[in-house]
Formats: C-alpha cells, structure tokens, sequence
C-alpha cells in the first residue's frame, strides 16, 4: 500500500467522521423515537436507490435517468391510487413493472446499438423531462393522495419502525446473497473487471447487461414508491438529481465506478453516510446548491482511490510478470 493511498483514505473517512460527529452534535434529538424514525423513514429509498445504481456500475455502466425513473413510478403509482382508486397490492406491482420498463429501455438501446450507457441514460434523462412537461398535466404534480396510498410509507412496526425501512433491510441482505452466492452476482463482477474474460467463461455479456437494468428498474420502481409513499403529493421532475445521490452513495461505499469491484453493503453504509452528510448541510443552514457540489466532490475522491488502487494493482501485476522467469530458472 502506498503511502498516498493511505494518507488519502485517512483524510476521507476523518472528513467524513468529523461531519458525522458535527451533525450529532447539531441534532440533539437524533437517538428520540421521532430522530430515529425520521432518519430511518428518510434513508430507505436512497439505501434501495443505491443498490440499483450499484448493480449497473458492477458491470461497467451507468444510468443518469435513474431520478426521472423514480418520478415517473411515482407519478404512475399516485394516478392509480388516487384517481382509479386501485389498492396497493396493484399499483405497487405496476409502478415496479414501470421502472423495469423504463431502465430496461436504456440496457437494449446500449446493447443493441453499442452506444456508451452514459450517453444512453444522459439522453433519456432529458427525454423523460421533455415527456412530463409536454405531457403530463400540471407536470405530473399530484396532491392529496390519501391514506390508500400513503398509509404504507407512514406505517410503522413497534411504534419506531418504518414498513419501508424493513422493506430497504430484506432487499439488502437479498442482494448481498445474490452477489456473494448465485451465477448472476458473479456474472455482472466478470462483465464490469473483464469482459472478454468473461465470454471465454460462457458469460453473455449484452443479455447480462440487460438483465441487470430490468433488475434496476425494478429497484427503482420500488425505491421510487418508498420516496413517494411517505409524501401526500408527487411532482416527477422533483426526483431529478437523485441519480447523484445514488451514484455518490454506491462509490463512497467503495463500487469502482469503472466495474467490477464493490459490495452491497459498502453501497449501503454509503448511502447511510452520505444522508448524514446531506442532513448536517441541513442544520448548517447551508443551501441545496452546496450539496450537491460536495455530492460532487465525493465522487472525484471515490474515483481518485479507485483508480490509484487499479493503478497499484497493475504495477503489481506487472513487476510479478516480469518476476516468472527468474522464478522459474532457479
């Protein structure tokens, strides 16, 4: 390990214990049963949100609409409920399909067309805003939805316990099972560190990377009905830049945004961290704007350590390359 490597790690996390440290101190009813469900209520759909994004920077992509992904289930669930009047057990499904739908639009096109999934996702980020500001009335805004859609995201277990922050811990401990133990965990970490590798394996790389955005939309599609169900009113073009959130908590957790490295858990504890960060910013009385600039800057770090850890990897690599045949006439 490097002597930068290490330093850079230090400053990172010290960073990020002292903001921890400050936003305790600022919230003095953080540990109360309201501190404790609001924070619990609030981190839920980033945690699911940052498993989504994760799964699709495992293989070596992205997905910039990812925030529109979520206002549009929204929006879709919200007409459901309040204006056919469709119970949860239905809109919940087809706001989940929606999302599949929506991201598993953007896996065909990068696949089909071999166009890089940054331009792909960027491009239909921008289509769906169009498509809500041309389309939809009143941009998509929807008010008083009522307790058939909102009792759920208001709910809670013990009198402490969100529905949705139990929805958030069982699609974590699936997914971290999925990637540890099962064919599609492995195959999306062989696609994203190597790819050719992963053909001579008998990988299909272009059916796996559709796969893994028809999974990602479906946790959007569910992370997007957990945001919305704790709100009385939805407006799709609010989810915008949500993506960022994502992004940013899957790398600080330690997902290589260039593929194939990470875990489920470092995505979720980075999804935890960069809450409190947000929420510190908060109580510093400091504006929307300043976030998502250190949003900003949280990824630039995450990506520096990635690529110095590749870099050391290589240079490794290389010096035992060059060490074999010395190795070998003794």
């Amino acid at each position: 390990m490097g002597k930068k490597k290490i330093i850079t790690r230090e400053f990172v996390l010290g960073a990020i214990v002292v903001l921890i440290i400050l936003f305790l101190s600022l919230t003095t009813n953080f540990f109360s049963n309201s501190g404790m469900f609001s924070f619990m209520l609030d981190v839920s759909p980033t945690i699911v949100g940052a498993i989504a994004l994760s799964l699709v920077i495992f293989t070596g992509n992205i997905d910039i609409s990812a925030g529109t992904i979520l206002g549009f289930v929204g929006f879709t669930s919200g007409i459901l409920a309040k204006v056919l009047g469709i119970p949860i057990y239905l809109f919940v499904p087809i706001g989940m399909l929606t999302g599949m739908l929506l991201a598993g639009i953007n896996g065909y096109i990068t696949v089909k067309f071999k166009v890089p999934s940054i331009v792909v996702t960027l491009a239909m980020n921008m289509v769906h805003l169009g498509f809500y500001a041309t389309f939809l009335p009143n941009a998509g805004w929807v008010e008083n939805l009522g307790d058939n859609y909102t009792w759920f995201g208001r709910g809670r277990v013990f009198n402490l316990i969100p529905y949705i922050f139990i929805v958030a811990a069982v699609i974590t401990v699936l997914f971290i099972f999925l990637m540890r133990y099962t064919k599609f965990g492995k195959s999306l970490y062989a696609v994203g560190g190597n790819r050719q590798a992963a053909i001579y394996a008998g990988i299909n790389p272009d059916r796996t990377i559709i796969n893994v955005y028809l999974v990602e939309g479906l946790l959007l599609g569910v992370a997007g009905l957990l945001k919305a169900m704790t709100a009385n009113e939805i407006m799709p073009s609010a989810f915008q830049g949500r993506e960022m959130v994502f992004i940013s908590a899957a790398v600080v957790g330690g997902v290589s945004i260039f593929g194939g490295s990470g875990k489920i858990i470092g995505a979720v504890f980075g999804a935890i961290l960069v809450y409190l960060l947000s929420i510190t910013m908060i109580y510093m009385g400091l504006q929307d704007y300043f976030q998502f600039a250190l949003q900003g800057v949280i990824i630039l770090i995450a990506v520096y350590i990635t690529v110095t850890d590749f870099d050391t990897l290589r240079k490794r690599f290389k010096r035992n390359k060059q060490a074999e045949p010395a190795v070998k006439d003794t």
